[in-house]
Parts: structure tokens; C-alpha cells; sequence
């Protein structure tokens, strides 16, 4: 990658240059016919097309958007993002951006030494700066957990775990970790609190379907107030949680109801004992389920499907 460096001068912000063009021709795109940015670009790029060599002439494109990625304040965001974590400073010295092809390949990498941070982004976040900041901040979040020792982050572990860990216990570990990492953002005060404890309760309830308001409001107080997890933690709660609600509420002993469906929560009047083999395929990603619990039509019907497409659900 062709390097930007950024501010401050220990720590070098590198920018793929095909982040930079994508993000670059978004905001020359909303500057309009007639804005002066977009002038200064036409003018730029006419004599990059003279140049005959492809290789050079791509080159120069790369290093024209890098250039006006610098001067159109596009990678403001993430500057401030980094400087606001002093303890990533200290030991990060190159952060690499670049471009995130869908949303499922956005996040953060970085090695257990520190020296290097990866970040994948969507183009489309330059758009708004606002919500680039805190996307970023989100996500240095979890960096700064991936090199505390006391949280005791396992690299590799998706891959360790290959045939065991499944996409859902996946999704659901992340949910976990991100209210602990949006939690002590609030508490720095840079993220609205409403807005993000509201959302993170949604996502809570419907990770424990069968499980009462009450009963989520402890397990995001424990993940919101209590103290930091560890992975290790988190990793255990994503594959059992009834271990989380146990944690969180250890006195609860409310019965599922007869007539929601113990996976997504919703009233049926449908709920029936699935085969072996469905019910092989929902323990693997819901390891609390018994058979006997039943499952409602609709659900059913979706683990059939994935079934056939030989997919996750």
C-alpha cells in the first residue's frame, strides 16, 4: 500500500488506494457539477489518462485519490478516532485501511504485538463523518480488548474451533462483546447512551428468545455495568447461554411458556418435535435447546431450507 501518514507522527495512517478512489469519487459525487472540488479533480486526472504504461497510469490514479483523500478531511474521522485511545497510541504504530467489499468483512485485525491494526471499511461510511467516527471508535474498541492481557484474546480461535463454532454462536459472541465495548464508550461519553443501550437490549432479546424482559434487563445490566469479560467468557456464554441468563440472574426459574416457540419467541400454535436431523442441526447452533422443547413451524421450516442449500440459517 501506498502510505499517508497521519498524526501523530509515531503512528503512520496507510490507505488502500482503492479505498481512497471509491471514497473520493462518493464525495466528488454529492459535491456536484460546478463544486470546486470536483473541478480541481477533472483537471488533475487529465494528464494521468495521457500516461501510455497501465501500470503507471493506475499507479498515478492511486496516488491522485490519496492525495485528495488527504485534502477533501476523508480520513479526519479515523484520525480522531485513534487519538482518543492514548493506550492504542502507545503501542500501535501503522494502521492499515482499506476497502470492506460487504458489510460482513468490516471490522478490525490486529497482531498480538500491537505494531500493525488492520481496518476494513464500506466506502459508503465516508459519506457520513459522523457516523464514521463512531463506527470507528466501535471498533478500536475491540482492538484495545484484543491487546489487554487480561482479557486474554484467543487469535485463531474462529479457526480452532473449525466444525464446532458455528455462525450464529459467532454472531452471538460479537453481540456480546459489543456491549461491553458500546458500554464503556457511553461511559466516555462518546456515543449517545439512550439510543445504544436501547438497541443492544433488542439484539439481546433476540438472542434469548425464551426469555423474559426482566430477565434480559439483567444480562445487559452485567454486560453494560458489571465488570470488562474476558473472552474466555464471552466465548462460553456465546455457546451456552443459559449460562449467561444463570450469571446474570441466578434466581430465575420462570418456565418457558407452552405456546412461544422456545428458538424465535413468537406465539404458535405449530410447535411440534422435530426429527433427528433437525434437531441435530438447531442444537449445534443453540446447544441450551432440548428436542423435547419443540419448535414452531416457521422455525422449522428454516433449518430445513438451510439444510437443503447446505448453508447456515
Amino acid at each position: 500500500m501506498v502510505g499517508v501518514v497521519g498524526e501523530p507522527i509515531r503512528t503512520a495512517l496507510w490507505v488502500d488506494p482503492s479505498l481512497a478512489e471509491a471514497a473520493v469519487w462518493r464525495a466528488l459525487t454529492v459535491a456536484g457539477p460546478g463544486s470546486v472540488a470536483l473541478a480541481s479533480h477533472g483537471r488533475r486526472t487529465e494528464p494521468v489518462y495521457e500516461i501510455a504504461s497501465t501500470f503507471e497510469r493506475d499507479a498515478a490514479f492511486g496516488r491522485l485519490a490519496q492525495r485528495e483523500f488527504e485534502e477533501l478531511g476523508l480520513a479526519d474521522p479515523l484520525r480522531q478516532a485513534v487519538s482518543e485511545r492514548p493506550e492504542l497510541v502507545a503501542l500501535v504504530r501503522v494502521v492499515l485501511v482499506a476497502e470492506a467489499r460487504r458489510p460482513q468483512e468490516e471490522g478490525v485485525t490486529c497482531e498480538q504485538a500491537g505494531m500493525h491494526l488492520g481496518m476494513r471499511v464500506d466506502a459508503a461510511r465516508f459519506d457520513d463523518r459522523d457516523r464514521l467516527l463512531e463506527w470507528a471508535r466501535h471498533v478500536l474498541g475491540h482492538a484495545q480488548d484484543s491487546l489487554a492481557p487480561d482479557f486474554g484474546f484467543q487469535p485463531g480461535w474462529e479457526e480452532d474451533n473449525a466444525g464446532v463454532v458455528r455462525w450464529a454462536m459467532r454472531e452471538r459472541l460479537h453481540r456480546l462483546w459489543d456491549v461491553s465495548v458500546d458500554a464503556r464508550l457511553v461511559d466516555e461519553q462518546l456515543l449517545p447512551p439512550g439510543p445504544t443501550c436501547e438497541r443492544h437490549r433488542r439484539r439481546l432479546a433476540g438472542d434469548l428468545p425464551n426469555v423474559d424482559q426482566r430477565t434480559i434487563d439483567a444480562v445487559l445490566e452485567l454486560l453494560w455495568n458489571g465488570p470488562r469479560p474476558t473472552f474466555a467468557q464471552l466465548l462460553g456464554w456465546a455457546a451456552r447461554p443459559s449460562e449467561l441468563v444463570r450469571a446474570a440472574s441466578p434466581s430465575r426459574s420462570t418456565p418457558p411458556r407452552p405456546d412461544r416457540c422456545p428458538l424465535c419467541g413468537f406465539v404458535s400454535d405449530d410447535i411440534g418435535t422435530p426429527d433427528a436431523s433437525l434437531s441435530r442441526q438447531v442444537s449445534t447452533e443453540y446447544p441450551d435447546w432440548r428436542p423435547e422443547s419443540g419448535l414452531c413451524g416457521r422455525c422449522a421450516d428454516r433449518y430445513r431450507f438451510a439444510g437443503r442449500l447446505g448453508g447456515q440459517t
